[in-house]
């Protein structure tokens, strides 16, 4: 009788000999063992295969969810012309503080011509006038470059969700900026004081070069202050 086994149960006969128990069962294992192995590509395949009964709906929410995702990335980068009107609140901004700006550089100029003409002798009258020019140059720059920082600030802060410096905030960045730039406004002055004090060739040069210095200068302290305030918000 095929498949009985012997008494001692190690042996079992396959119709024509004594098999040992342990080769009868060997070959089963590797079809157990095949099985998951069969199955995995199945269950990768699956999520390819679409039923005919399947939900359309179902089927397209991964889809329709990443074509969220990404175009949410893009929203806010239409046109939008009520941004325009800002333009006015920053022209006001402007404004007012230019008269606050004018009003202190008159005050400012005023007292430095004071001093100067309450000189005595005319050593003093030169050293004095010097130290006036320079410091009322200072400041001057100093207060237009607050408005311009003012006026940016509001900008940059609008457009990062931020407030802005605000008047006093301004002056402090302004200030900042003013003292990181010394050595270049000092380079510039010293020249145009050399150049003044000089003649001939070394004149020319030294207002030249100062000329050039203070022409770079403005044209970057646009840039450079829109740095400072990013870092200031």
């Amino acid at each position: 009788m095929t498949g009985q086994l012997s008494d001692d149960g190690n042996f079992m006969w396959n119709g024509n000999e004594w098999v040992p128990v342990e080769q009868q069962a060997a070959p089963a294992a590797p079809m157990a063992a095949a099985e998951p192995m069969a199955a995995a590509p199945m269950a990768a395949a699956a999520p390819m295969v679409v039923s005919p009964h399947t939900d359309m709906g179902m089927a397209a929410a991964p889809a329709a969810t990443v074509m969220v995702a990404t175009s949410g990335g893009s929203s806010g980068g239409g046109l939008d012309f009520t941004r325009g009107f800002s333009t006015l609140k920053y022209g006001l901004a402007a404004f007012v503080s230019s008269i606050l700006t004018m009003i202190l550089i008159t005050i400012v100029w005023g007292v430095l011509f004071y001093i100067v003409f309450s000189s005595g002798s005319l050593d003093e009258l030169k050293i004095t006038g010097t130290l006036a020019l320079v410091t009322g140059t200072l400041f001057t720059i100093l207060a237009f470059t607050q408005v311009v920082t003012l006026v940016m600030g509001m900008g940059i802060g609008d457009g990062l969700g931020k407030s802005g410096l605000g008047f006093v905030g301004s002056w402090k960045v302004a200030g900042v900026a003013i003292l990181e730039s010394a050595p270049v406004l000092v380079t510039a002055v010293v020249l145009m004081i050399i150049g003044l004090q000089t003649e001939g060739a070394i004149s020319g040069l030294s207002i030249f070069l100062s000329a050039v210095i203070i022409m770079l200068f403005q044209m970057g302290l646009l840039a450079f202050m829109a740095r400072k305030v990013a870092e200031d918000l």
